[in-house]
């Protein structure tokens, strides 16, 4: 799941994240993965990917480095992790 970080920076926000966590396991969900990640991160690793050794992200189904990835799979996650500002 793609989780804007500005989501969860007040507490409010928070507090509604973990009630729709509660609710999905109480209605029987088993998994949940989130990517709490930017585009201003995602941009920054791919000019610096030096300081983003452990960045993580979702490709399909399967879970991937960022900075191993290729610029143009690099540019698709940007693409459809674009967020309006918060």
């Amino acid at each position: 799941m793609k989780l804007s970080p500005g989501l969860i920076k007040a507490d409010e926000g928070l507090d509604k994240l973990v009630s729709m966590i509660e609710a999905y396991f109480t209605l029987g969900g088993r998994h949940i993965q989130f990517n709490p990640v930017d585009i201003d991160t995602l941009r920054d690793a791919q000019k610096h990917p030096e300081n983003y050794p452990d960045l993580i992200v979702k490709v399909s189904g399967y879970s991937f480095r960022y900075i191993d990835l290729s610029k143009s799979l690099q540019d698709d996650i940007i693409a459809r992790t674009e967020f309006s500002k918060i």
